[in-house]
């Protein structure tokens, strides 16, 4: 069995979301008779704990589990969740890359910025490498295309010095019940975007596309402008309905899904010509990618896991190379259908015949390079 012990100190897990409910303004915004009420200050926590329970009935569709939304995800309750890795892989985690956690579209870009910065002094509050691994890098949200987008990346720079990327979720599906993140199509495309997009590429930072694999296309053209921009595609492009029907239309035949994923293997390849554009290993256990209606899924194992999204992670291996893929958990997001021990353990069972080194680059190498993590 493959393990990562004498390979690596510790995994570098570039994709983990911290979150208290009770404390992140995109947390309570989910419960809109709560978070509109012009007291809500006044309302006892028992009562504001009661709704979080309770959850939003939206959670579903953005492919959300209430449950987990419900209490605080932080470094100790991440890193009870990593004990699983020393039987697994022979190692720990040492440090994370936090990406923001503004699950449900804004309805402005400045009020996402400002929800976006609260966040950010949330985070660096918490008791990094006390409870938890290291802090080694911060992915922030933000919208290109507002005019003051340069102005509220530096103040985000100015606050915190883990801040590395900004993630910009444009993800739009022609399926109705498949949830839209963006109010504009092809808004990578659009004059402001790019102009934000210019003051983003001068401080150095990287770009997070969250998106959907038919429009993986667009990114060609903002790699090929902006060059020397590392261009980070996240989930592996997110190719919905590739394992089974979700939203109303999506991947409902055999002939459909096998679409789905012909579509998704020709749009990796042509992005992966780009040297600016890596891709993250990670949302392996997203219920948009089709895993079954239920709550948990329909993996189950590690093995079904390995055997369902393991072609997945070889094309993007194999067309990105050993040097420009990053692994991310998606915790605690994907923990229903896939926690931690099982996604780290189905990659080693997929990748470990392709040697020390892509292992070395993929859990923990690629990441400290790319996000600059000491």
């Amino acid at each position: 069995m493959t393990t990562l012990d004498g390979l690596l100190t510790g995994i570098v897990d570039a994709h983990v979301h911290y979150f208290n409910p009770m404390r992140s303004s995109w947390a309570l915004a989910r419960f809109a008779r709560v978070s509109d009420f012009p007291l809500r200050r006044f309302v006892p926590s028992p009562a504001l704990r009661l709704v979080a329970r309770i959850g939003s009935g939206d959670d579903r569709r953005y492919g959300l589990d209430s449950s987990i939304l419900s209490s605080p995800y932080e470094p100790a309750q991440y890193s009870s969740d990593t004990v699983a890795l020393l039987s697994v892989a022979g190692i720990g985690v040492e440090s994370v890359g936090q990406v923001e956690s503004q699950w449900r579209p804004a309805r402005d870009p400045a009020e996402l910025m400002d929800s976006s910065f609260d966040e950010l002094k949330y985070l660096t509050g918490l008791p990094h490498g006390q409870k938890g691994p290291a802090l080694g890098a911060t992915v922030v949200a933000g919208d290109p295309r507002h005019p003051d987008f340069a102005g509220r990346v530096d103040r985000e720079l100015a606050h915190s010095d883990r801040v590395r990327a900004v993630r910009f979720k444009w993800a739009r599906h022609p399926d109705p019940e498949i949830p839209d993140w963006c109010n504009e199509p092809d808004a990578v495309a659009s004059t402001a975007f790019l102009k934000g997009f210019e003051s983003l590429a001068s401080r150095g930072l990287a770009f997070v596309s969250f998106a959907y694999s038919h429009q993986l296309g667009q990114l060609d053209m903002l790699a090929r402008r902006f060059p020397e921009t590392t261009i980070v595609v996240e989930h592996l492009g997110m190719p919905a309905g590739v394992f089974g029907p979700v939203g109303a239309e999506t991947g409902m035949t055999a002939a459909a899904r096998a679409a789905i994923l012909s579509l998704w293997r020709e749009r990796i390849a042509m992005i992966a010509t780009r040297p600016n554009v890596v891709i993250k290993v990670s949302g392996l256990g997203l219920s948009l990618l089709g895993y079954g209606r239920d709550t948990a899924g329909n993996i189950g194992s590690r093995a079904v896991l390995a055997d369902m999204a393991g072609p997945l992670a070889l094309h993007a291996v194999d067309r990105f190379g050993p040097d420009r893929v990053i692994f991310g958990s998606d915790s605690p997001v994907d923990r229903p259908n896939a926690p931690i021990g099982m996604t780290v353990g189905a990659l080693l069972d997929v990748l470990g015949d392709r040697g020390d080194y892509l292992l070395q680059q993929l859990f923990a190498r690629n990441a400290k390079r790319i996000f600059r993590i000491s």
